[in-house]
């Protein structure tokens, strides 16, 4: 019985996929950070501290990581304390210097749910959403599987804040979006 030349096109393919599944499956590796960083914000007296985790693939032949993670974030000031959970993806672009030193481009984005606060600005609500933090940084081999980086970057943090005002029989009510976000450094470690 003869097979169509279609047939055996398909069946050839696969074998040649097959074969290459092992070279491919050494190109791919297992990637995870852990960072602590701050955030200083540009409009507002407060700062953020921040921690986060990403965990992903990392595709060594061209040097590109894809991946997922969280963070949460501490806002402090005089006059209230908040947090923030980011959950984000994460595409990050390593360009190698040499075997121990490489430099990378970061770009995470993704949203950013409200946490505890304690305002002291009435009644005001702030809610938080859409989160984007890019970054350059420069990270260290400490040995074949670990590394240290440090990065810098801009974090933009979408923020709606709501008011209800009462008084004198009169109410006023609103709303206002800004960024609160800032410019941001982290320190972190790699792992595969």
């Amino acid at each position: 019985m003869k097979m169509k030349l279609s047939t055996r096109l398909v069946l050839s393919s696969l074998l040649i996929m097959i074969s290459a599944l092992p070279a491919f499956s050494q190109s791919i590796k297992y990637n995870g950070d852990i960072e602590t960083g701050v955030v200083v914000h540009t409009k507002f007296a407060t700062n953020q501290i921040n921690a986060a985790t990403t965990h992903g693939i990392y595709f060594t032949r061209p040097q590109l990581f894809i991946g997922a993670g969280a963070a949460i974030g501490w806002n402090i000031n005089a006059e209230f304390y908040r947090k923030v959970y980011p959950i984000y993806g994460d595409i990050r672009k390593d360009f190698s210097i040499n075997n121990r030193f490489t430099a990378f481009i970061d770009a995470k984005a993704g949203y950013s749910f409200q946490g505890d606060s304690t305002d002291m600005l009435g009644d005001c609500g702030l809610t938080y959403g859409f989160y984007c933090y890019p970054s350059l940084g420069f990270r260290i081999a400490t040995s074949k599987k670990c590394s240290l980086y440090l990065k810098c970057g801009y974090a933009y943090q979408n923020a709606t804040k709501s008011w209800e005002w009462y008084g004198d029989g009169i109410k006023d009510a609103g709303s206002e979006r800004y960024n609160a976000g800032g410019f941001s450094a982290s320190i972190g470690f790699s792992f595969q």
